[in-house]
């Protein structure tokens, strides 16, 4: 049977899969390392690299002449910068680095915020590529000067592979710096900064063939000639939506849940106005060539940084403990905004994420956490109650009503937020696939070598092959 090298990278973990839609197994699985250097954070992407091509060749062990295609997906946002000769200057930042604190102000000095808005229709966050390259430009302009090519994270990993340089399209709309009406790069935004043109080539849609490895990562990996690198759904957003498992024509909300929850729905067109300005709502590109629009909500970060800074202090958690102890304080009244720029960053010493949330629910005159169950209820609570709330946005802002809500991703075992979501929203609630990411990721390479007809004969494979919880 054909299997498919699926490489997944999260914030916090990565995955080399290889499978189908039907059956996939994990070959490595490592920590998206990051490093902190003179007060910056970084990508340790050389590593990330070196565990990628460990699970990649483990695969080829396994399966051999079974594989047809590797694809790559990562998080948003991030790049790296390469020099003429295809040389990478520096590593890539960490998009939670401190150096876009007060950038987005700084930019809007030079071009104002409604212009940006309306060129690329994304959601104003600090974290965003166009906050990164302005800050690179102010703090580092002699390096910015020397780069040749800008590549997103998974596009250059793929040029590690191949040799190959394309930027693919799901990945090119985070950057606020992409047209998505125009699908072409923003190149009044990019202008207004002041940034080199001929740095962003050329962008190619999700399931376009690559090409094959490089004979030298081959050869190292044990790959046999025929297998090809894809241009899967490159950010991991737009690969889990791919997976969601809807029967065609249905009215659906999709909420991709993990370290970020992002809540949203499936587009034939931008959604770009005024009032989705004001609602701060983006438009970033789909595997299907299609947009999602949608927002991007703090979510199970805020639970992981608890969940660290009790284990810091020498404490051991487990999540069966933490369900238990939710269940027991569901009656708590006190619940958070997760997406108050309080709890973006990560712990500190004098600053851990439990203490911002306290400092919340007094400031907002709730009851304060006072244990580990009232901590989580808090922040399901406030998850469920702001999915309800931006679910009523887009509805508003799109003049469509839903009925129907697809939980994906490593949040959708939360059965307790589902749950608590449920109670909230006013659709019916679906939970799974849990591996969305990794299978959206399949589903857009099966495409991209025909073993699929179309999109619907792929997510009819998930729903028959994947656990489907109803709420």
């Amino acid at each position: 049977m054909k299997k498919y090298i699926a490489v997944d990278l999260g914030a916090s973990n990565g995955r080399v899969i290889v499978g189908n839609l039907e059956e996939f197994e994990v070959t490595n699985r490592f920590i998206t390392r990051n490093e902190q250097i003179d007060g910056h954070v970084y990508w340790d992407i050389v590593y990330i690299f070196s565990e990628i091509k460990k699970g990649i060749k483990k695969a080829f062990s396994l399966y051999g002449d079974e594989i047809v295609s590797i694809g790559i997906d990562t998080w948003g946002v991030d790049y790296g910068l390469l020099d003429e000769s295809g040389a990478l200057l520096g590593l890539p930042y960490h998009y939670r680095d401190s150096r876009t604190d007060g950038m987005p102000e700084e930019v809007f000095k030079t071009i104002s915020k409604e212009s940006i808005y309306m060129s690329t229709g994304i959601q104003f966050m600090q974290l965003n590529t166009i906050f990164q390259l302005a800050a690179m430009k102010k703090e580092h302009p002699a390096l910015l000067s020397v780069a040749k090519h800008y590549l997103s994270v998974p596009d250059l990993l793929n040029y590690w592979l191949t040799g190959v340089m394309k930027n693919e399209f799901s990945h090119a709309t985070t950057t606020q710096l992409y047209n998505p009406t125009k699908r072409e790069w923003a190149w009044d935004v990019i202008d207004a900064l002041g940034i080199d043109r001929e740095i962003f080539g050329e962008v190619v849609p999700s399931g376009t063939v690559l090409g094959a490895l490089s004979e030298e990562v081959a050869k190292e990996l044990g790959a046999p000639a025929s297998v090809k690198v894809v241009t899967t759904g490159s950010h991991d957003t737009a690969a889990a939506v791919a997976a969601v498992p809807a029967l065609e024509g249905e009215n659906f909300l999709y909420l991709s849940s993990g370290t970020w929850s992002l809540l949203g729905m499936e587009s034939d067109e931008p959604i770009i106005s005024e009032k989705s300005m004001e609602y701060n709502f983006t438009n970033e590109g789909a595997a299907s060539g299609k947009i999602r629009f949608l927002k991007n909500i703090m979510g199970m970060w805020i639970q992981q940084e608890c969940i660290r800074w009790w284990e810091k202090q020498g404490e051991e958690i487990s999540f069966k403990f933490l369900d238990e102890e939710t269940i027991r304080e569901s009656d708590f009244a006190g619940y958070i905004d997760p997406n108050d720029q309080r709890f973006l960053k990560p712990n500190s010493a004098d600053s851990p994420m439990t203490q911002r949330i306290c400092e919340y629910c007094e400031e907002k005159g709730m009851p304060v956490p006072q244990n580990h169950g009232q901590y989580m209820a808090a922040i399901y609570r406030g998850l469920a109650k702001v999915y309800a709330f931006y679910m009523k946005q887009i509805e508003e802002v799109s003049g469509t009503t839903f009925d129907h809500l697809y939980i994906i991703g490593g949040g959708s075992k939360n059965s307790i937020l589902n749950q608590w979501t449920a109670d909230e929203v006013s659709a019916k609630v679906s939970a799974g696939p849990v591996e969305a990411t990794a299978l959206g990721n399949i589903l857009v390479q099966a495409l991209a070598s025909g073993d699929i007809a179309d999109r619907a004969e792929g997510r009819a494979l998930i729903r028959k092959s994947q656990e489907i919880g109803e709420y």
